[in-house]
């Protein structure tokens, strides 16, 4: 519990006390006695407050509306906190105001919140708060503070409690139906074979093979079983799918409007992703900064969504160098018919270039272009330019400057 300071309140208190003994001494009389009694009473209720027990405060930290472990939060989402306090001891408290600060690690951001409850004749209490919309990133609860006053409001008295809690907030993602582009591949056009291990069985029967341990009795060919006297299975023929690797742009110079830019892009990779994931895609993700570097699905390496994630709610907008040359690293480190989707704002001539390099080594680039809501003139023209330069070279192309645009932008597509 907090050491109370000589404050302004204490040195009138004393004061007044010390006038009221002087006019008990000095005076008598039965007015100044019953003054001094009452003052002594008073003050010995006010020193007592001092062991209320608000030094050794308990509590515990609910979120409404959930359940066992805390599930997904994506950003822009609120968090509806219940409080519950037990306050030990026996004197009475009015009130008990309750303080919480959520940390945001990325970047230390603090978010303070202020609530009070009356606690009921067991010294007990619980206090409801939402907290604002949360950023994507990783947070933590501090300490708790709870403090309370006596009747008359002179003198606070404070204890707190921790209870530790950590959550992360995911990148805000919007579902997506379809995506022209992938539909285009699927049906022949720059299609590209790749290593059955990231084939997928149609139901078209392509022969027979031996019998494997755990083949299902649907597979089982009756019939040759029957002929040969030895167990045969159905072979399929395979449908390929090729991997989709998303590239994030993280240059720092890309975004120097603003971090709503980066914001979008992370939100838009991560609804790729989980697109491509929710329809049995292998997929890849290319996300390099000044401190971190990771290539996602290299070797054909299978990635779990929840993995990816994680990764997207730690990424800065902290990258250097040539993008070009970025993309020229991940054309080598992925296999052949891969299609490459590129999430940023740049369309210059480096990446001119490294789109051609990656279709001569018979990669499929896609450009999800992040646009910027304050574009002069003068750079929506540079844009249009693009989109044409993307459509005479057979490269996917489209542009959004908000979340919500980007379902109709990939059914449509531009190229």
């Amino acid at each position: 519990m907090k050491r109370l300071p000589m404050s302004r309140t204490m040195r009138w208190s004393a004061g007044l006390y010390a006038l009221s003994l002087s006019y008990l001494l000095f005076q008598g009389g039965k007015t100044s006695l019953m003054l001094f009694v009452m003052l002594n009473g008073l003050g010995f209720y006010l020193l007592l407050g001092r062991w209320s027990g608000i030094g050794n405060v308990q509590g515990s930290r609910a979120l409404e509306g959930r359940t066992g472990p805390l599930g997904p939060i994506t950003a822009g989402m609120r968090l509806r906190i219940r409080l519950n306090i037990q306050v030990p001891g026996f004197w009475p408290i009015p009130y008990v105001i309750i303080r919480e600060k959520l940390v945001r690690l990325q970047g230390g951001e603090t978010q303070e919140y202020e609530t009070s409850c009356v606690p009921d004749y067991r010294r007990r209490g619980s206090a409801t708060y939402e907290t604002a919309p949360l950023r994507r990133g990783r947070y933590r609860f501090g300490h708790t503070e709870c403090s309370t006053r006596d009747v008359f409001g002179l003198f606070e008295h404070s204890g707190s409690f921790r209870q530790p809690l950590e959550f992360l907030v995911l990148p805000e993602t919007v579902e997506l139906k379809e995506w022209r582009w992938l539909r285009r591949t699927r049906q022949g056009m720059n299609r590209e074979t790749v290593t059955s291990n990231w084939d997928r069985e149609t139901t078209q029967i392509d022969g027979v093979r031996e019998y494997r341990y755990g083949d299902r009795l649907s597979r089982i060919h009756w019939n040759a079983t029957a002929r040969t006297g030895e167990w045969k299975s159905k072979e399929y023929e395979r449908e390929s799918l090729p991997r989709l690797v998303v590239v994030l742009d993280r240059r720092s110079e890309s975004y120097a409007g603003g971090t709503e830019g980066f914001e979008l892009a992370v939100s838009a990779a991560a609804s790729i992703l989980d697109y491509a994931m929710r329809r049995g895609r292998p997929v890849g993700l290319v996300s390099v900064g000044e401190s971190d570097a990771v290539w996602f699905g290299t070797g054909r390496a299978a990635v779990s969504r929840q993995v990816l994630m994680s990764h997207l709610v730690d990424v800065v907008p902290d990258g250097k160098g040539s993008f070009g040359r970025l993309l020229c690293e991940a054309a080598e480190r992925y296999e052949p018919g891969v299609q490459m989707a590129i999430v940023g704002p740049a369309a210059d001539a480096d990446l001119v270039s490294a789109l051609g390099l990656l279709e001569n080594w018979r990669l499929d680039p896609f450009h999800l272009h992040i646009r910027d809501r304050r574009m002069s003139d003068e750079d929506r023209a540079k844009l249009r330019g693009w989109e044409e330069l993307c459509r005479s070279k057979g490269w996917g192309f489209c542009s959004i400057e908000q979340l919500h645009e980007l379902p109709r932008a990939l059914e449509v597509g531009s190229a």
